[in-house]
């Protein structure tokens, strides 16, 4: 390797988590090497704060995490925000309000937690996908509820299997030149506020540690990692990653369910 690695940045969802939302034992201790070498190890994910994996909230030396697609980036252990890129109250109520108008299925992330405007939907995410989550916590009209609390939004997730209802919604986004929007084609759109990405809030995360992207190796799997690979020295796709990605990898590992994070930390970091 050119350059000594500093820092670890790793996505969470189909990197360290496997399909089965778990991180094994393997991947665990292979962090934990690393940490013990002196690499910071920051986890950088699309889930909020009190999302995170609790083995990777409660591993001993990890003390930055960047949250929500990059909409903040935290000093754990002195209790300190570094970055935020959020959307600004009023502009996460108009689309709320939309959203309730076409009876679209939303959340929010705001102040580090999640909140649904559905105990159904809530209750799916729990079980299905996050299952270390706190309970997640629903606000039936979350548009009211944001406008009282007049605080700003760290992410608006939107669902719907009706396609019409996400293309109104879409236009109606489009007109927001400060928002960052990413479609899914399973129904599913996430909102940022557009310097809000990973890449960004890691970039700013170094900078405040004195440490060269240069010496950062990052590893992800989708398209929302792309921003964070392409600006460090040492990026690293997972086997199950997005084609996107693995263009612009210096290596790929093994996939998710194969522990990929932990072999590409043994192989290039310990």
């Amino acid at each position: 390797m050119d350059m000594e690695i500093k820092l670890l940045a790793v996505d969470m969802d189909e990197t360290v988590v496997n399909s089965r939302h778990q991180m094994t034992e393997q991947t665990k201790l292979a962090l934990e090497l690393a940490i013990q070498k002196g690499i910071l190890v920051v986890p950088v994910t699309g889930r909020c704060l009190e999302g995170l994996p609790a083995k990777i909230r409660r591993m001993d030396g990890v003390e930055y995490f960047i949250t929500s697609n990059g909409a903040k980036a935290y000093d754990f252990k002195e209790q300190r925000i570094l970055y935020r890129r959020l959307i600004p109250n009023q502009t996460a109520c108009a689309i709320l309000k939309k959203c309730q108008e076409e009876e679209i299925g939303i959340a929010i992330h705001q102040e580090g937690k999640c909140y649904d405007n559905s105990f159904l939907q809530a209750a799916y995410r729990y079980v299905a996908y996050h299952r270390d989550f706190k309970a997640h916590r629903v606000q039936k009209d979350l548009y009211e509820w944001v406008r009282e609390n007049e605080k700003p939004v760290e992410k608006i997730q939107v669902f719907s299997k009706d396609e019409k209802k996400l293309l109104v919604l879409q236009e109606m986004l489009e007109r927001f030149v400060t928002l960052e929007m990413a479609v899914s084609t399973s129904g599913y759109i996430e909102i940022t506020q557009a310097e809000a990405n990973k890449g960004k809030a890691l970039e700013a995360l170094c900078d405040s540690l004195g440490i060269s992207l240069l010496q950062v190796m990052a590893i992800g799997d989708n398209a929302n990692d792309f921003s964070m690979l392409e600006r460090v020295g040492f990026p690293v796709a997972m086997g199950n990653a997005k084609e996107e990605l693995k263009q612009i990898a210096k290596t790929v590992t093994t996939s998710n369910d194969e522990d990929g994070v932990a072999k590409a930390i043994y192989e290039y970091l310990l």
